[in-house]
């Protein structure tokens, strides 16, 4: 009896040993799967966060770097008044052409979608053709009370006198036109609030050499520009709109066939007595809307 319950004994201890054994290695097998499965969604989650990643960065790259430079055609309404005869010009067409590149001063957007800049226009063509009629007014603060011309404001482009019969009128009359070109520099902000699309806004210092066909008179000089716009893109178009304004001293030139009434014969003619030369102060104002490409 006694050896009987012995052995029961040495084979209950032997089972709850196995038993004991199996769990144990039931439960490292459970945290070696843990592990494992841990560690494989780590790798998981690193690789989803580095395609996320690299699509962000191809896509900053396609906003910001693919997109800096821009090639503008725009039209011109444009005026050019006189300071010292008080006659203005107002365009009856124009047109420009802009190119330039935008050069960000930090790599990452602020706040993942502002971008400070300085914009670089190495060619700014504007031509603009001026309406024939000439318009004179005073300025309040200098002329008050006084009237020009026809005592309306406006003077007679005509004028008063008819030419006597039998007199021939000599006067060139070519248009007026103006043609410049400037180079322009100045700070601009970019907003991207979603995707592709982006605000902008810029100021620009734009130095100018303007030369201006004003009937037969020649004009030429240096104009320092002001230059405020926006505009709105989506990838590669962009529209915006932009005012320049700068007035500067123009030198002049013109031909001069008459002088107090007297036509000069032929063989009296010498050069400086044909030419004229003269100064002339006046102030430019435009509005340009343009089309614009980015790449």
């Amino acid at each position: 009896m006694r050896k009987f319950a012995s052995m029961f004994a040495l084979a209950a201890f032997m089972a709850c040993g196995i038993a004991k054994a199996q769990s144990v290695g039931v439960e490292s097998e459970n945290r070696r799967d843990t592990s494992e499965t841990e560690m494989l969604r780590q790798e998981v989650s690193m690789l989803s966060q580095q395609v996320k990643d690299a699509k962000q960065a191809d896509l900053s790259q396609k906003i910001w770097k693919d997109r800096a430079k821009y090639f503008n055609i725009g039209f011109v309404k444009q005026s050019l008044t006189s300071k010292d005869d008080y006659i203005k010009y107002k365009s009856d067409v124009g047109v420009n052409i802009t190119w330039g590149k935008t050069y960000y001063l930090h790599k990452k957007p602020l706040w993942g979608m502002v971008k400070f800049g300085l914009d670089w226009t190495w060619m700014d063509f504007n031509y603009v053709k001026y309406s024939s009629v000439e318009e004179k007014y005073a300025y309040e603060d200098d002329f008050s009370g006084y009237e020009f011309g026809n005592g309306s404001g406006y003077d007679d482009s005509f004028g008063s006198e008819w030419p006597e019969e039998g007199e021939e009128d000599f006067n060139l009359d070519f248009g007026c036109h103006q043609l410049e070109y400037a180079m322009q520099i100045g700070p601009s902000i970019t907003v991207n609030p979603i995707h592709h699309l982006k605000v902008s806004t810029y100021f620009r210092f734009q130095p100018s050499a303007s030369i201006m066909l004003l009937d037969d008179e020649v004009y030429y000089g240096f104009v320092p520009f002001f230059n405020f716009g926006a505009a709105v893109a989506w990838k590669a178009i962009s529209i915006g709109v932009e005012g320049r304004w700068g007035s500067t001293k123009y030198h002049g030139v013109s031909v001069d066939v008459e002088d107090d009434g007297y036509y000069y014969e032929e063989e009296d003619m010498d050069v400086p007595d044909l030419v004229d030369t003269f100064t002339q102060r006046m102030r430019t104002k435009s509005f340009r809307v343009y089309l614009s490409f980015r790449f």
